[in-house]
This record gives C-alpha cells, structure tokens and sequence, in this order.
C-alpha cells in the first residue's frame, strides 16, 4: 500500500503520477478475482479439516484454472489495447505508464491466479508463514527500491512490486503444497497402518 509513497519519495510527482495510473489499471484485473479470496477458504478449510485430500487439489486446481483464465484474457486486453485504456482512464499524457502497467501486470497475474496461497496455510494452521515471508521479501524490496528506483525511474519500482508477488507468493505456494504432501503421505501410512 506505501508503493505510491516511495515513487514519490524517491522521483517527481509526474512518474508517481505514471505509477498510480499503471497501478489502477492492473487493479481492474484483479477485482472480479477478488471475491474469491474470501469464498474460497471456507472450501479449502472444510477439505483440510476433513482430510479430503484429493478434494483440496481439485478445488485448487479448479480455481487456479479460472482466475488463469480470466487473468490472461484481462492481460491480453491491456498488452494490445492498454495504450488506448490509458487515455479512457486518466488522459494521453498519462501514456508513460503503459511500461510500468506491463510490468506490473506480470507481478499481479501470478497474484492474481494464486490467490488461494495464504488461505491453504491458514487453512492448515500455519499463519504465521505467510507473514514471515512477505515481511522478508518486503524488507529486501525496499532496500532494493533506494538503490534501483532514484536510478531507474518508476519502471524500477514496478519490477521490484512484480518481483516481490513472484517470490513471495511462490514460497507461499511451495511451502503450501509440501504441507499438503506431507498429509497426504500421512493419512496414507496411516490407512496401511489400520489396515
């Protein structure tokens, strides 16, 4: 939420400018998304507290399938005809965001399609995962951000922004799914065991 902040902390109020519209803009790919997060966990928590395995991996696979769907028709839509939204939404002279609206829209699309990451590890009781990680990667962005952003410009912010959702999300995702593997094996060894 501080994005908007260090741009204009660290460059002129015009590249904010550029910035807040290329942030605006991603924004509207992730808004029909957005109400899954909060529909979604009821489902994954029921699947986890009920041990319903192969349940869970479908339903994940299902919505990573659908939030993919959506994300890259929303971003085939604004890579062709991103440079005549710009001008829609804010004015021509707002046309120096369009870069920074691509980059970005790569960072928000892997948000955009794993969104269920945080939820799967709350659902498995692990919470304080997510925070750890995003805490880590965030303080690494902004180090990066004062010696990459006053250098090269907004442009740099967003690559710093996409490469935080990547890699944040990522760990997230992994450590989800090890969890998930590691109860799946479980509930198996257990089965042979009463068997």
């Amino acid at each position: 939420d501080s994005e908007l902040l260090w741009v204009a902390f660290f460059l002129s109020p015009m590249e904010a400018g550029y910035y807040k519209v290329a942030l605006a803009i991603n924004n509207l790919v992730l808004m029909p998304i957005t109400p899954f997060i909060a529909t979604s966990y009821p489902e994954i928590n029921h699947c986890v507290s009920a041990s319903r395995w192969h349940e869970l991996r479908k339903l994940l696979k299902r919505v990573t399938t659908f939030a993919a769907a959506w994300t890259l028709t929303a971003a085939f839509v604004l890579v062709i005809f991103g440079q005549l939204i710009i001008p829609l939404y804010a004015g021509t002279a707002f046309l120096p965001a369009y870069p920074g609206m691509l980059v970005l829209l790569i960072g928000f699309g892997i948000a955009n399609v794993l969104f269920w990451n945080r939820n799967l590890l709350l659902a498995f009781g692990l919470p304080i995962y997510p925070l750890h990680v995003m805490f880590a990667c965030g303080l690494v962005k902004t180090a990066l951000a004062f010696a990459l952003v006053p250098r090269f410009g907004y442009i740099a912010e967003s690559a710093l922004l996409s490469a935080y959702f990547i890699v944040s999300i990522g760990l997230i995702v992994h450590r989800g799914m090890k969890e998930l593997k590691y109860r799946e094996k479980r509930l198996a060894s257990m089965g042979e065991i009463a068997a």
